[in-house]
């Protein structure tokens, strides 16, 4: 009988070697990604295009007083290294007064870490706006241009259609933004015209809501499909800004919706916006059309000379995968187009049918007025003849010069946007604030640790160690998921968080070690306290981690910025607690205490 219970308190108190191992695989890996991150960053100068810097602008930096610790040359750019943060922005504008393309500089921070880190596959913690400084962007979209698109687009189909239906004598015209009035003809029956109206103007489906009055017809646009178009031009421009930002090479950059009609772009390490403002503001599209001389769609060229168009293009620019400027056989700037499988397939069918006819090229951009509204500037860039049939791949020429032929090329692959933007905010966070930020929630997080550990020492004595060790465990742990965790940015109210969870851990520990104190005070032996403590307070640990994680969840979902640099925070701080709290303080405790039969007062 004395056998078995002894058996039974030993596997009680038993950690498996495979538990061991996964604890010290997981330990390594997260400290391993965490390394970069206490190495630290410093301030860098990105030269791009250049792989040397020449001796006029390092006297010119060295006379200033500024100092580059480092420098680093790659195959398409130049990295110079600073000691602040206030050195890089003095170079920044020196160089460009140097006559350097501000374009071509670009902030940056360098790895502190070895190199066979960073080979490794190892960075440092992505930092938010609140910490490394940059700019904040509030766009709106022009929700009125989406409506009277879609209320355009309904007029040419009810023209288009009932003159392919031979339906004569009636008038189709726009009331309002959302609304369009059909006139039909005194003496016409009306049955076929209602039916047409009711299939182009989407009636049966909803988008449209018709009434009569007479031989008047009127098409208003639903509220349901006004919500459904507004929602859709905000999300497709929201993940078209996203992939512009990424052509920019902006890294950590944020974008998101906020309200019914607005995104916040949040750039951080951007603290000279111009050139982003100009790409993420600019609305470009491409458009192909048959030249129709007699037509009374008229654009005019770069010369001034008009250009009749068909109504209706060929192909428009959301079928294009990919753009690439270039120099022609002649020395001309040009921009090579590639179409998806579908575009192929219209460009190839127009194309083989209208050999010898002229195909123009049309750029339509949206631009703020002086009196800060969006304007459309249209201008046919290129007019050609088809020689052959065309495929899913083609050139376009008549471009002004190589820079716009990029930016072209540029605009194109990030995507023309359903709807013109406007910036409505633009606000600058200084490198100081954000180097400020970050001492500051550090400090708390350093005042916190050395609080807890003395209290864990002179409460818990021996047990007390233990905690301080499972304690930086965590913090480690923590620090190596935000870093692994792809999209994960630490902000300021991140710092909050990490904060919250090193306490949390600490109440873990708190349960745990008073279940055992009081199994101890009732009589049993320290190996029996301190398996009636993990098991007795194993649920109360988990319930309550349990409902913080599901709020920390939701807080996720429905929040933004710094709500979830908060909640991403808390949620990796819980796994890690109950991880390093629960499993790898017994890991320690079992082989030096787990089997002990004697009686301890204070543990």
């Amino acid at each position: 009988m004395n056998s078995v219970r002894k058996r039974s308190r030993l596997v009680h108190n038993r950690t498996s070697a495979w538990q061991y191992a996964l604890l010290l695989l997981m330990l390594l890996t997260f400290g391993f990604y965490s390394l970069p991150t206490f190495f630290g960053e410093q301030p860098s100068l990105g030269l791009h295009g250049q792989t040397s810097l020449s001796a006029g602008d390092a006297e010119l930096l060295a006379r200033q007083g500024i100092a580059v610790q480092q420098t680093i040359a790659s195959a398409d750019k130049l990295e110079l290294v600073f000691a602040n943060q206030a050195d890089q922005q003095r170079a920044k504008q020196l160089l460009e007064g140097q006559g350097h393309d501000s374009a071509a500089l670009t902030l940056e921070f360098h790895a502190n870490a070895p190199g066979w880190i960073s080979r490794l596959g190892a960075s440092p913690i992505k930092l938010g706006l609140d910490l490394r400084g940059g700019s904040q962007l509030l766009i709106g979209v022009d929700l009125d241009f989406v409506l009277e698109s879609q209320t355009r687009n309904l007029v040419d189909n009810l023209r288009s259609g009932l003159r392919e239906a031979h339906l004569r004598g009636g008038t189709v015209s726009r009331v309002a933004t959302g609304e369009v009035r059909i006139l039909l003809p005194q003496d016409a029956q009306q049955t076929p015209w209602l039916a047409l109206i009711k299939e182009s103007g989407g009636v049966r489906q909803g988008q449209w809501l018709l009434s009569r009055s007479g031989n008047e017809v009127t098409l208003t646009l639903s509220e349901a499909e006004r919500s459904l178009l507004i929602n859709n031009a905000v999300t497709q421009n929201l993940s078209i800004l996203k992939k512009r930002i990424n052509e920019l090479g902006i890294v950590e950059a944020s974008v998101q919706r906020q309200g019914q009609d607005g995104i916040r772009i949040e750039l951080p390490g951007v603290h000279n916006p111009r050139q982003a403002k100009e790409v993420i503001g600019a609305t470009a599209s491409l458009a192909f059309y048959q030249a129709r001389p007699e037509s009374h769609f008229v654009m005019t060229d770069k010369e001034g000379r008009s250009v009749g168009l068909d109504r209706k293009p060929v192909l428009t620019g959301e079928h294009i995968v990919d753009a690439r400027a270039s120099m022609g056989e002649m020395g001309q700037p040009q921009v090579a187009i590639v179409l998806d499988a579908l575009g192929g397939s219209k460009m190839s069918q127009f194309s083989r049918q209208h050999v010898g006819s002229a195909m123009a090229t049309l750029f339509t951009e949206y631009k703020t007025d002086g009196k800060g509204k969006l304007r459309a500037h249209s201008e046919v860039i290129n007019v050609a003849t088809i020689q052959t049939a065309l495929g899913n791949q083609f050139r376009i020429t008549g471009i002004g010069s190589m820079p716009e032929a990029q930016e072209l090329a540029m605009l194109l692959r990030a995507g023309a946007l359903t709807a013109p933007l406007k910036i409505l905010e633009e606000r600058s966070i200084g490198p100081t604030l954000g180097m400020q930020n970050i001492e500051a929630g550090f400090t708390a997080l350093a005042f916190g640790m050395a609080g807890m550990m003395l209290f864990m020492m002179a409460w818990y004595r021996k047990f007390g160690w233990v905690a301080i060790s499972a304690l930086l465990a965590n913090l480690l742990m923590q620090v190596g998921m935000l870093a692994v965790l792809p999209g994960a940015v630490l902000t300021l109210p991140g710092i909050a968080g990490l904060v919250l969870t090193v306490g949390m851990a600490v109440d873990t520990h708190v349960l745990i070690f008073e279940r055992v104190k009081d199994r101890l005070r009732e009589g049993g032996s320290l190996a029996g306290a301190i398996d009636f403590g993990y098991r007795s307070a194993f649920s109360t640990i988990f319930d309550a981690n349990l409902t913080t994680l599901i709020s920390a969840v939701v807080l996720y979902s429905i929040g933004s910025g710094p709500l979830q640099g908060f909640s991403i925070t808390l949620i990796l701080g819980l796994v890690s607690s109950m991880i390093t709290g629960i499993w790898g303080t017994r890991a320690i405790i079992n082989p030096i205490w787990g089997k002990s039969s004697q009686r301890l007062q204070r543990v």
